[in-house]
């Protein structure tokens, strides 16, 4: 029952129809019942992998594992320069039933956008459906620092450098 209840919530989080104002009391209780035993869940590691270790995993040439690219738009990111042997499935495409059916829950997935913002987003999604779902820590921005990814590091760069205060 609870990973029938956990596939629905992410289900209906796919479709984007989870919104709180629309919700009955009863269904955000199962969302937050759902949500806090998947977040607890999470190992410190986070389910994040280094790009030196998927490397590794590359030259091993085992297929224990594919690595799905998930940065949008493909024609500005995937086709200029992907993680070799990465599939494409966009991160707003990734939970169509057509590619959720071609990924295997018996092996690895390792996800990964530019930072890792939407590949977050794609791997609590596949972690509720039951896939056992990774990410490249840091995104493809640990693996080449070329083209948006260098764009995005530079932003983040010049916002940290403004020093805002913190509370203590």
């Amino acid at each position: 029952m609870k990973n029938l209840i956990m596939a629905v919530v992410a289900t209906i989080a796919l479709c984007g129809a989870i919104n709180a104002q629309a919700m009955t009391k009863e269904e955000a209780a199962v969302v937050a019942k759902v949500s806090n035993e998947y977040l607890s869940a999470v190992p410190a590691s986070g389910y994040h992998i280094l790009a030196e270790t998927i490397l590794e995993r590359i030259e091993s040439k085992k297929n224990d594992f594919v690595i799905v690219d998930v940065r949008m738009p493909k024609a500005d990111k995937y086709d200029k320069g992907h993680v070799p042997g990465a599939i494409y499935m966009g991160f707003r495409e990734i939970g169509n039933p057509e590619n959720l059916a071609k990924l295997s829950k018996d092996v690895d997935i390792i996800v990964y956008c530019d930072t890792g913002h939407e590949q977050n987003k794609v791997l609590s999604v596949l972690r509720m459906l039951g896939y056992r779902a990774f990410d490249m820590k840091w995104g493809y921005s640990s693996w080449k620092v070329a083209g948006p990814t260098g764009a995005t590091l530079k932003a983040i760069e010049g916002s940290i450098s403004n020093n805002y205060p913190i509370q203590k």
